[in-house]
């Protein structure tokens, strides 16, 4: 295996134990628009890959793949006569089926997931749940409990009709916030405002402590609006309650806000520049009111280069499609409370990192993480981008203590949607969920560096051009989602500060591991494209 290792501002190829060199593309700038348009026609005939013009990520909340497919047949299932030790009781514990809609996991930060793998011997679950678990009346031996297709029928006939990822990890080995960076970018890492070479890897990224942004959040987010000189949002926030600032004082203060609140600008530059502006022209409340967005738009800064960089430079479209309403964890992923905190398009929060990535604003491209209702709508017009994820909130998510079957409705629907519109025959669909949730899973996770993988999640591949009942044993993780994407509309170039034209101090290139499998062996690009299969029991959200 080799990675690209970054020290400082010098990249050094590290070769590490598993193979050969990984060959990358040479650095490229900018397309120029007649290179833009000329990918984007390029394809009058696609092949093999380029077959597929849309890719959708759906990523589910916190379960483990013997949570949710342990015992479908032809998959690396839970071993017969396993048994989890109760260190509370001195006995032991046999998976059983869970044939409740009541979803009960455990905890599944970073120190839950090494009690969790105990050394290789996958039988700390009920021990994890024992010691880092502050619920008192939470029943810690539901851990061991599984679905079948019986509480499961949707899914399970996903993977009998389409294609099952049976050896998939989630990226980090820790909780959502760092999977969901991971997920759009390779990477999870604290940095300082503004400098991507400033970035060292945090795979417990908050976990434990409720991220500063999020503790007065109430609403939407007009910083974030405003931080765009050409975004018509901005005025109609600003216009609107609270605030209620007129017209002439919307414009002027519009263009404060955007000179003085990129990510990078930082806390203090943002609100010296908005409360002298408050001083002159508003009201004491609308002051009060506006430095509490500033706090909460300027608190995170993620300065490294995510997959949007790749997509917008390539002149490749793409949407992150948030269902509004309230997160789907704990403010605490050890459950120490659980207080709802709402989340919004245009909100930066766990479940929505995007607008805090210095690139994304840079390319202004906030305006593509939308509300999940403009997704049905899209798949509807024939107009889905390229790259597609769709993120859940609470009510949808399947996190303990959401029932699954409310999770398995959505996004029965989103797939519905996605099948009856215009673009199915040129879609891959990937589902997946984003860690464990403290579920038992008996397969060791592979240990790629020092931030992962985490342990093992359920994976869909769901296309006109999946294999039927194809079970995938090759080793993935959501890294492979994004080299796919790569590999798809970018001509194979990765997240990778040597050759991506951005440096940063990443110290791996995650889609560059030899040890990965390839997400193509799901599908079989020389079939006619199959027709869809619309299932029954479908919920759809336009709002929360």
């Amino acid at each position: 295996m080799q990675f690209r290792l970054r020290t400082g501002a010098a990249a050094v190829i590290a070769v590490l134990s598993f193979g050969a060199c990984i060959a990358l593309l040479a650095p490229t700038s900018a397309l120029s628009d007649d290179m833009t348009s000329e990918r984007t026609d390029r394809d009058t005939t696609p092949s093999g890959i380029h077959k597929i013009k849309h890719v959708i990520v759906i990523m589910q909340e916190n379960h483990s793949f013997d949570n949710y497919f342990g015992t479908f047949p032809g998959a690396n299932g839970i071993p017969g006569g396993t048994c989890v030790p109760d260190p509370d009781t001195g006995k032991c514990v046999t998976p059983f089926e869970n044939t409740s809609d009541k979803n009960v996991g455990g905890p599944h930060g970073h120190d839950a997931a090494v009690i969790d793998i105990d050394g290789g011997k996958m039988d700390g679950f009920i021990a994890a749940a024992e010691q880092l678990n502050k619920n008192p009346k939470k029943d810690v031996t539901a851990v061991l409990g599984y679905y079948t297709d019986k509480e499961l029928p949707n899914y399970w006939a996903y993977a009998k009709s389409f294609t099952l990822q049976d050896n998939l990890f989630s990226p980090v080995s820790s909780w959502s916030l760092p999977a969901h960076l991971y997920m759009v970018s390779g990477w999870s890492a604290k940095c300082a405002l503004g400098d991507p070479m400033s970035c060292r890897s945090d795979l417990n990224l908050y976990a434990g402590n409720t991220i500063p942004h999020e503790k007065d959040q109430r609403g939407r987010d007009v910083v974030v609006d405003c931080r765009d000189s050409g975004d018509n949002n901005c005025e109609i926030e600003l216009r609107s309650p609270p605030y209620s600032i007129g017209r002439e004082k919307a414009a002027k203060l519009h263009v404060v806000i955007s000179q003085n609140c990129e990510p990078w600008d930082g806390k203090d530059k943002c609100l010296s520049a908005v409360s002298a502006f408050g001083a002159s022209h508003l009201t004491q409340e609308q002051t009060k009111q506006l430095d509490q967005w500033v706090r909460i738009a300027q608190t995170l800064d993620y300065p490294w280069t995510d997959i949007t960089y790749l997509l917008y430079r390539g002149g490749i479209s793409w949407k992150y499609y948030l269902f509004e309403g309230d997160e789907p964890d704990c403010e605490d992923d050890d459950e120490r409370s659980c207080l709802t905190v709402p989340q919004a398009a245009n909100t930066a929060s766990k479940w929505n990192p995007l607008p805090s990535f210095d690139t994304v604003n840079q390319n202004k491209q906030v305006r593509n993480v939308a509300p999940v209702g403009q997704f049905y709508a899209d798949a509807a017009a024939g107009s889905l981008p390229s790259v597609s994820w769709v993120i859940p909130n609470a009510l949808v998510s399947e996190h303990d203590p959401n029932p699954i079957a409310a999770g398995q409705a959505y996004v029965t629907g989103l797939i519905n949607a996605a099948m009856r519109g215009p673009d199915w025959n040129s879609t891959a669909i990937f589902l997946s969920w984003d860690d464990w949730g403290g579920f038992y899973d008996h397969v060791v996770p592979p240990h790629v560096d020092k931030n992962g993988y985490g342990l093992r999640v359920p994976g869909l591949v769901i296309s006109p051009y999946a294999k039927k009942g194809y079970v995938d044993h090759q080793l993935l993780s959501h890294d492979a989602y994004l080299k796919f994407i790569e590999d798809d509309f970018l001509d194979g170039q990765r997240l990778d500060p040597s050759t991506d034209g951005r440096p940063d101090s990443r110290p791996d290139v995650r889609e560059a591991f030899t040890g990965l499998g390839d997400v193509t062996a799901d599908f079989d690009f020389s079939q006619a494209p199959r027709q869809p299969m619309l299932l029954p029991g479908e919920a759809r959200y336009d709002r929360p």
